[in-house]
């Protein structure tokens, strides 16, 4: 119910504003590119015991890593409509896309196993492992209070701020898994097993936040008003499950995988800064 009155009252203000502010409504439509620079900065430690056929030749293992995930500069777009009741007060809608890449070094992937063949055995092992790869895919609505000072005849400033809808996911890699198979082939016992690189999802997912911003307009024309913007949103971090991302490298069933390692969940923080350059065009 309260979405569905959200519009009419927006509407409503909109045609009462003129009385309230005695002055005509006044439009502007801008466009603009943006550089992010994306709060996102986390750490996933995967340790698990590897799993071992047959069981009973099993007697301990290990698996251990840190894989680090951290936002990446990048560009974006952004769009605005402003509604001026006046010379300098109003309400702006702002709509944000971006896809910054994610980025981040780690340290090596240990694995070792004990087990019984002839007699007690080990196996260790340690994997250089790569940066982490990947990307944040993020859209951001906001819906601010707008106030503008003219400094100059062509030169004004504008402060803008209010509530926003971040809506969020991404994926990256990778993170370790590795099993075991030992084989008695009578004479010898073979161990063999494999070693994959996984990429992870996770979101989708919705947070509510707040934005401040501010820029500056040269008017290059009479109705056109080059802008230059910086802004910066907050939200609250929040925990995303992790899921395995299907790939035919992949040999054994995705849902074993995520059990045996126990995949979790990723500290996500939403919040980033950003500049713009932008078109306004006011009608």
């Amino acid at each position: 119910m309260k979405r569905k009155l959200a519009l009419p009252v927006f509407l409503l203000l909109l045609m009462g504003a003129p009385a309230v502010f005695g002055g005509d409504l006044r439009f502007e439509l801008g466009f603009g590119w943006s550089l992010v620079g994306p709060r996102l900065n986390a750490g996933y430690v995967n340790q698990f015991q590897p799993p071992f056929e047959p069981p009973d030749r099993f007697i301990a293992g290990a698996a251990d890593q840190t894989v680090h995930f951290k936002g990446r500069a990048g560009l974006g777009m952004n769009g605005f409509f402003n509604v001026l009741f006046a010379e300098n007060i109003g309400l702006q809608v702002l709509a944000d896309y971006h896809r910054p890449g994610i980025g981040g070094t780690n340290g090596d992937y240990d694995v070792q196993v004990q087990f019984t063949a002839f007699g007690p055995q080990a196996w260790a092992e340690s994997y250089e492992w790569p940066r982490t790869s990947g990307n944040l895919t993020e859209t951001t609505f906001s819906f601010n209070a707008l106030a503008r000072f003219r400094i100059a005849d062509d030169l004004t400033l504008s402060a803008s701020a209010g509530p926003s809808i971040f809506h969020f996911e991404g994926k990256a890699g990778h993170i370790g898994y590795t099993y075991f198979d030992l084989a008695d082939e009578g004479d010898e016992f073979v161990l063999t097993g494999e070693t994959y690189r996984m990429v992870v999802d996770f979101g989708p997912t919705t947070k509510y936040g707040l934005n401040l911003g501010f820029e500056i307009g040269y008017e290059a024309f009479r109705s056109v008003v080059l802008a230059f913007d910086v802004r910066y949103y907050l939200a609250a971090a929040v925990d995303l499950p992790m899921s395995v991302v299907p790939d035919d490298v992949i040999a054994r069933p995705i849902g074993e995988i995520e059990a045996a390692i126990g995949l979790g969940t990723l500290k996500v923080d939403p919040s980033y800064f950003r500049a713009a350059i932008a078109l306004r065009y006011v009608f």
